[in-house]
Order: structure tokens, then sequence, then C-alpha cells
């Protein structure tokens, strides 16, 4: 079950964040096409920099997902099992409280924005930008769950996920080079 949720919420953060760096990506042409009409835009920078705030506050939750935000795991998978296990908690636990405070926070301060607005878009309430900060924090506490027994079974054994990832990397490259060397033969 902890599978499926983990492959919906990659597929739904994926698309999220991809469909946001399009929308980006457009409003930027059209800000590019428009100033050299000599019609600038005038909402263009404050889209453009919400657009990329939200991109930045999707992704993060999909690098928690996919266990890839730098971390210290020479540190984590150098010590002996025991301390090994009980770092991983440790761990497991400031994240998760930072998190759920930070989702408190940023839902308890959404109510101070009132009827503010952005500026220069009248009609988009400043509190529905502002609602990507709980989201996200919520959202990373539920990819960090959903992994916790994965990467508890990795570290109860010792994999350390940097050391596999480099290990298929070099696999691959030699692959490639022998393939390379292979067709230069011929």
């Amino acid at each position: 079950m902890l599978t499926r949720i983990r492959d919906w919420l990659d597929l739904a953060l994926q698309v999220a964040t991809i469909a946001m760096i399009v929308v980006l990506a457009a409003v930027v042409l059209l800000a590019v096409v428009f100033r050299y009409t000599g019609n600038s835009l005038i909402w263009y920078d404050e889209v453009a920099a919400v657009l990329l705030a939200w991109i930045t506050f999707t992704g993060a939750p999909l690098a928690a997902l996919r266990n890839t935000h730098l971390g210290f795991n020479g540190l984590l998978f150098g010590l002996p099992a025991p301390g090994r296990i009980a770092l991983f908690w440790a761990t497991e636990a400031i994240f998760l409280v930072i998190f759920a405070i930070v989702a408190w926070a940023g839902w308890s301060i959404l109510s101070l924005f009132g009827t503010e607005t952005m500026t220069t878009l009248r009609f988009v309430p400043r509190s529905l930008v502002q609602s990507i900060v709980p989201v996200s924090a919520v959202l990373m506490i539920v990819c960090r769950i959903v992994t916790l027994p994965e990467r508890l079974g990795d570290v109860r054994a010792g994999r350390n996920p940097d050391g596999q990832e480099i290990e298929f990397e070099i696999a691959r490259a030699e692959a490639e080079l022998a393939r390379a060397n292979g067709e230069q033969l011929r």
C-alpha cells in the first residue's frame, strides 16, 4: 500500500512541478514578446516569482520522496549498526517536528492576510499564494513517512543509497565505454 501511495505522490508531484515549469516558461516568453513590442506586462515579475517559489515548494517533497536531498550518509553509514539506527531515528524525529511546526505556522499565518491580494493581480488572494508553505510542509511529512520503511531497511542493512547510486553509474559508464570500444573495433 505504501508503494502505491509513494508512486501516486511521485506522479502527482512530478505533474504539478512540470506543469508549473511549463507555465513559468510560457510567462517568461510572453513577457519577452510583450517587452519587445514595447508593451511590458505589469504582472510578469510577481507571477514569475510566485511560480518559482511554488516550483521549489513542490520539488522539495518530490526530492524527499525520492530520498535525494543532501544528507550526511557518509556519517550515518560510517557508524556501527546501533549508532546508525539511533541517529536515523533522531534525525527522523527532528525532521518531522520541524516540518510539523512549519505546517502549523504556515497555516496560522494564512489568516493574517485577510483580504490582501497580490500587488499586480488584485483577484488573487495573498493567502492562496502563501498556502504553498503549509501544503508543502505536510507533503514533506507524508513523503518522509511513506518512505520510512524502505529507508529504515537500508539503514538496518547498512546499504548506503549514495554508494549504490555511484556503483550503478560506474557500471553504466563502464558498459557504455565497452560498447563504444566495441564499435570502434568494427
